[in-house]
This record gives structure tokens, C-alpha cells and sequence, in this order.
């Protein structure tokens, strides 16, 4: 088969109605029309003598031949965006991909990007809001910060900080609830967790290793109420709906403003700490080394202030 710049354009089209199973939603994804997506599938399955989709009455499926040159395009596709990127980051004026777990986004690293903004004024970070394992044969991004109990493999990973974990609540809720005054009194409260804490942790994962730690009734890490991020906990907190797991990072300026109150002086180490990782090839790029170091020198400061 001659690659011509006809077929290596149809590889796009191929990949995404591959991916989605569907001329429309490719074409939506392409901006291009449903029939600009036929055409270029059909010419691509002239030009390899080999039938690509089986079309259905309502629906398109690969064939045997289309499942094995599905995956063989998209790595393709995927390795050469990778390494385009890879380049691309490399220069001193570029966009930075940072993923990051939408609680940390807001309550940590939203307000000190002023900071870098006014130091690396050639630099556009773009922000992506996830958590959860990451697929990195699918990787959107060029630097990110998970909460984990462990590197993150297949990347270039380091400890940005440790986190702490104590429980939190309004002093108006401590003050309707007397029975605070030891961690079994919280039998009588509402218990507010963050049920994806961390990759593999439970969804009482915070309240399990903070109650063990405590002595207290390890049957209370079950009650209460179970939310999908931690600041939908942090805000149900805020709201006098119960006592939620508080992070260093995601609380400390609630206490100091005393919005939030701590009603016991434990502190535990969480299991899972913050790290910083990008992929390796990414090492020399000047963009992701002013990104790094800017994170590192917050995460120094911000461990020096904490009031944990």
C-alpha cells in the first residue's frame, strides 16, 4: 500500500469512528461532516483491499482485520502526538497540561497561580480536573499531581508532600454536639467522606486510618454520608451536615480563618501523599522544570505555614 497524503489523512478519521464506533460521533469530534468521514473510511478500505466496518442497520462495527489496524493506528497516533509533544515542551514559550484532582485544584493550587503567572508570564497552563488511574496509552497530559500511596509508574515521579488527616467541623456543629469531647462521641455524629481519597483506597479509606489510629468504635467508619470529592465533604462540613476527614491541603486555611475548627488534636499521616510526575522524556524540557520547581518551592512554603 502506497502512502499517499490522502490515506495518511484518513488514518484520523479511521481512528476516531474506530474509537467511537460511529461516523457521527467521529464527525463530531473532527468537525467534519458524517459524509467527509464515510468518504475517507471507504477510501481507506479501497486503498487496503480490506473491509474496516461491518455497517449495521443502526449501528458500525470493526471487523476482525479493522480490531487489529484499530490498534495498531492509534498507538501510532498516540506515539507521535507524544513525541510532537514532547518537542513542544521543550520550548521557553509553550502550554502546560497540568492534571490534577479537582479538590487539590481548588482548595491548593487555584489560589497561588497568580504567583506563576507573574513569574512565567510565557507559559500557559492548561488545566485538567481528574483523578483516578491513569491510562498513559491515552495520556492528555503533560505533568500531573495524584494523591497516591506510591510512585506512579511509567512516569518520572517525586513526593511534592506528605499529607496529615484530623476530622473537621463548623464550632457551630461542635457546640450541638458535646459528645465531641472524645473521638467515640462521634457515634453521634454524621460522618462525611470522600469516597476516591486515593487509587485503591476504600470508600471509608480516611476515616478507617484515622479511627484506628484514634482507638475509637472502628464500626463508626461505616455512617454518614459519602461524596465523590473531597470538597463536596469539606462543603457539606461547612454547611453543619457533619464532621468530614480534614487534609492539610484541602483545610488549613479554613481553620486559620475559623470557618472550620479541629475538635481533636490527632493529626495522622494519610497513607497516600501528594506527588508530582511527567513522563521521562519530558526531563530536560525547560517548560516542565519551571512548572516542577514552582510546585516544589509552594509545596516547601506551604509545609512551613501549615498549622498541622
Amino acid at each position: 500500500m502506497f502512502l499517499n497524503s490522502q490515506t495518511l489523512a484518513s488514518l484520523r478519521f479511521f481512528e476516531a469512528a474506530a474509537r467511537k464506533l460511529s461516523f457521527r460521533k467521529a464527525a463530531a469530534e473532527l468537525h467534519v461532516t458524517d459524509g467527509a468521514v464515510s468518504q475517507q473510511i471507504k477510501h481507506l478500505e479501497e486503498a487496503l483491499g480490506q473491509k474496516l466496518f461491518l455497517r449495521l442497520p443502526r449501528s458500525i462495527a470493526l471487523t476482525e482485520q479493522g480490531e487489529r489496524f484499530a490498534f495498531i493506528v492509534r498507538k501510532a497516533l498516540t506515539d507521535i502526538e507524544n513525541e510532537a509533544r514532547a518537542l513542544s515542551v521543550g520550548r521557553a514559550s509553550t502550554e502546560i497540561r497540568i492534571r490534577v484532582n479537582p479538590s487539590f485544584a481548588l482548595r491548593w493550587l487555584m489560589p497561588r497561580l497568580n504567583d506563576f503567572y507573574a513569574r512565567y508570564p510565557e507559559i500557559k497552563l492548561f488545566m485538567i480536573a481528574e483523578y483516578g488511574d491513569i491510562d498513559l496509552s491515552e495520556r492528555d497530559f503533560d505533568i500531573t499531581i495524584e494523591q497516591s500511596t506510591q510512585p506512579l509508574a511509567g512516569l518520572h515521579s517525586e513526593r511534592l508532600f506528605d499529607e496529615y488527616i484530623t476530622p473537621v467541623c463548623t464550632p457551630g456543629y461542635l457546640e450541638a454536639h458535646p459528645g465531641l469531647k472524645t473521638p467515640d462521641g462521634l457515634a453521634d455524629c454524621t460522618l462525611l467522606h470522600d469516597a476516591h481519597a486515593w487509587s485503591g483506597g476504600g470508600n471509608d479509606a480516611e476515616w478507617e486510618t484515622w479511627l484506628e489510629e484514634a482507638g475509637a468504635l472502628p464500626a463508626l467508619r461505616t455512617h454518614g454520608r459519602f461524596f465523590s470529592l473531597a470538597d463536596m465533604a469539606i462543603q457539606a462540613a461547612l454547611n453543619d451536615q457533619g464532621v468530614a476527614m480534614g487534609r492539610t491541603a484541602l483545610v488549613g486555611n479554613l481553620l486559620e480563618s475559623g470557618a472550620l475548627t479541629a475538635p481533636f488534636p490527632l493529626k495522622v499521616k494519610s497513607p497516600a501523599s501528594y506527588w508530582l510526575a511527567y513522563p521521562k522524556e519530558f526531563s530536560a524540557a525547560p517548560a516542565i522544570a519551571s512548572v516542577s520547581n514552582w510546585l516544589k518551592a509552594h509545596a516547601g512554603h506551604f509545609l512551613l505555614a501549615s498549622p498541622f
